[in-house]
């Protein structure tokens, strides 16, 4: 282990989140693969709602599974899942069985997608002792990106190669890079100090986080703001040409910029957080979020909708690097993954119920309004919750001083 190098560890863990991270692209495909097999986009959503739900469901319940493995075992099977969920996916467009396309895009995809993301996070923070925060952050910043480089490069491939071919030509180099990145992971030889976050710690049954408030308070402040921004990601591209009649090349810019915004906010947030607390942070996503669902209900102009879209992404990402360090405070480190792996089980129902929202109405000035609502009650639940919140966790920064 001696010969491994932290950079190139966390480069190949980068790079599998980056592979990975296509799934937020996933708007961009809806036209093509509507074009081909006459799949609407109600229908096609249903599979990104299932890649996100088994992700969710990945992540929470085989962290213990990938601590046992190890790295490179479980980046291969995060690489074989991954490859053949897309590979699959383009054999089901070609023969046009939506069924076919839910199993491989929606299931197999999305068990790879769980392991692709748990797995490079719990190893890089173990080789950045000093700067743990530095790394997850890096990482997962990664995934974000990955729907950047993958929103520029779906529809060019499937204008030149086709639906079916660009998946089976992305199944390939994506399942590449992952196999790549996991050869090289591996846990550092001495130990680090460093909490692994995934590998269970303390365990605290479900029993017992169903008796406290406090599981409950951070299980539905996830599950609101991500159902919000998880609907927008779903239909970024079709919604966008919609409402503000951009180009199909505007569009597709602008799900890239959202996966920016999805990046920054994960980095950004977290550290405003370590500055205001992390309630605080989480009411701060509630309120901005509810503005700006108003004001997309409000204006049609182009750049002001765009403003308000990359804004409720960036609390959308915010909320993902900022829970764990809800959890941490709260439960402190060696329950931080017991308690973690119950509470993202909110990103796979809001997977659902996001996008299941955004259904209900043609008109999308009626479902931002529905949005913002569902932010400002969300506020409202958060503001009675804070005694059961705040305190504990300025009780923890209180030990942390004094220690």
């Amino acid at each position: 282990m001696a010969s491994k190098n932290k950079w190139l560890m966390a480069l190949a863990g980068m790079t599998l989140q980056l592979s990975i991270g296509s799934i937020y692209a996933y708007s961009v495909w809806i036209k093509p693969i509507e074009l081909l097999n006459g799949w609407d986009a109600h229908q096609l959503k249903f599979a990104f709602s299932l890649a996100i739900c088994f992700l969710g469901l990945t992540a929470a319940f085989m962290g213990k599974f990938v601590h046992r493995v190890g790295p490179k075992k479980a980046g291969l099977l995060g690489a074989l899942f991954f490859g053949v969920g897309l590979a699959g996916a383009g054999f089901a467009n070609s023969i046009g069985s939506l069924p076919v396309f839910y199993l491989f895009y929606g299931v197999v995809s999305g068990i790879g997608l769980g392991f692709g993301y748990i797995t490079p996070v719990s190893v890089v923070v173990q080789w950045f002792p000093d700067k743990p925060g530095f790394a997850s952050g890096l990482v997962i910043m990664s995934f974000a990106a990955g729907s950047i480089l993958a929103s520029q490069i779906i529809s060019p491939l499937t204008a030149s190669l086709g639906v079916s071919n660009t998946f089976y030509t992305l199944a390939l180099a994506y399942s590449i890079l992952m196999v790549l990145a996991s050869l090289y992971l591996a846990v550092p030889s001495v130990s680090t100090g460093v909490v692994d976050y995934h590998s269970g710690g303390a365990n605290i049954s479900a029993s017992e986080l169903l008796k406290d408030i406090r599981f409950y308070g951070l299980w539905f402040m996830l599950f609101f703001n991500t159902t919000c921004g998880i609907a927008l990601i779903a239909v970024a591209a079709p919604m966008a040409k919609d409402v503000i009649h951009i180009t199909e090349a505007a569009s597709i810019i602008f799900v890239g910029i959202i996966g920016l915004f999805n990046g920054l906010g994960r980095l950004i947030w977290s550290s405003v957080s370590d500055k205001i607390g992390r309630w605080s942070t989480f009411m701060c996503f509630y309120i901005i979020g509810t503005i700006c669902f108003i004001t997309l209900t409000q204006t049609t102009n182009a750049l002001i909708f765009q403003i308000a879209v990359f804004v409720v992404i960036s609390c959308y990402g915010g909320a993902f690097a900022t829970i764990p360090a809800f959890i941490k405070d709260i439960y402190g480190s060696e329950k931080l993954g017991s308690v973690l792996g119950y509470v993202l089980i909110a990103w796979s129902a809001a997977a659902f119920v996001g996008p299941w929202l955004i259904t209900l109405s043609s008109d999308y000035t009626s479902i931002f309004w529905l949005f913002s609502g569902i932010l400002a009650i969300t506020a409202i639940m958060a503001f009675f919750l804070k005694s059961k919140m705040v305190n504990t966790e300025s009780a923890t920064k209180i030990v942390k001083r004094i220690a």
